[in-house]
């Protein structure tokens, strides 16, 4: 089985900060690294360490950024289909304060670029998941979520950062992964209950909402779930969602049930909320399963 993984490549910039800068304040950050980043990247990388085989669909550039952006996730995926192009590899700066909370700004660049196309049929055909975020051109996305449907895969899709799609479309997916802010914004669009279960409700399709230290809820095919969080001395939260929809993706592509899957992923997430970093911060499968003896 194969996931499918078409989204974004980044080189993070990582600041550490006492405390986040007010509109006009200039700080001194403690320290900056330079990381692999982009939500499409970190969710193939923790999918791929968990041990799934995965293919991943994107676009970098052609500047120094871009060796960056690819190198962590070269060395566990398939990255034939990443494309170079001639707009600047996607960049981000994060600032981290001293509680491990997180303020990030995103440059897109050469995601922007980034063709569902390159998921031709034939991969396509070998897909078992195709995982998605918002990250690239909507109208790729878009696409993709219908060619998806129409072979009778399974999609998974990210809605982050929170855009707003048509419930038409949404309601294709099979299962939809939101965050709490998240959930308010789509809740808005769709005049619904923010929570998994309202959403769900009303586009007919299964949703999860994950809750940070409160765990994550989700309704799938009729049942309700809810998992609690692993209690952890959190360091910074950078890339633990994405951690939890990769490890959540690569546990389904196993033929697992969804509760299972939610729980060896905050897991993975509240390992990864133990840590400094972006992808590095993303443990392998040996170090959750060590964290969960018999999963």
């Amino acid at each position: 089985m194969v996931i499918v993984t078409f989204g974004s490549l980044n080189a993070d910039l990582i600041f550490s900060l006492e405390a986040m800068p007010q509109p006009g304040q200039t700080l001194l950050a403690k320290g900056l690294r330079t990381e692999a980043g982009g939500k499409g990247a970190n969710q193939a990388l923790a999918a791929a360490r968990d041990g799934a085989e995965v293919v991943f669909v994107g676009a970098i550039g052609g500047d120094p950024l871009a060796e960056i952006a690819i190198a962590n996730l070269a060395t566990v995926a398939d990255v034939r289909r990443v494309s170079r192009v001639s707009e600047p590899t996607g960049c981000a700066s994060i600032f981290i304060d001293a509680q491990g909370r997180n303020l990030i700004a995103v440059a897109a660049g050469a995601n922007l670029a980034a063709s569902a196309g390159a998921v031709d049929d034939d991969l396509l055909h070998r897909a078992n998941i195709v995982l998605m975020q918002l990250e690239n051109d909507i109208g790729e996305t878009e696409r993709l979520i219908r060619r998806v449907r129409d072979a009778g895969k399974v999609s998974i899709l990210n809605l982050a950062p929170a855009t707003k799609l048509e419930a038409g479309l949404l309601s294709l997916c099979n299962l939809i992964v939101v965050n709490d802010d998240e959930a308010a914004a789509l809740a808005g669009w769709l005049e619904c209950e923010p929570s998994a279960e309202g959403i769900a409700r009303r586009l007919n399709t299964g949703v999860l909402r994950t809750l940070g230290e409160d765990g994550a809820e989700a309704v799938f095919k009729g049942e309700c779930i809810r998992v609690p969080a692993t209690k952890v001395d959190v360091r910074d939260t950078t890339a633990a969602g994405d951690c939890f929809v990769g490890v959540l993706a690569s546990c389904l592509d196993r033929g697992r049930p969804l509760k299972e899957a939610m729980q060896r992923a905050v897991i993975a997430a509240g390992i990864a909320c133990s840590r400094a970093g972006s992808q590095s911060s993303i443990p392998t499968r040996a170090e959750t399963d060590g964290f969960a003896p018999g999963r």
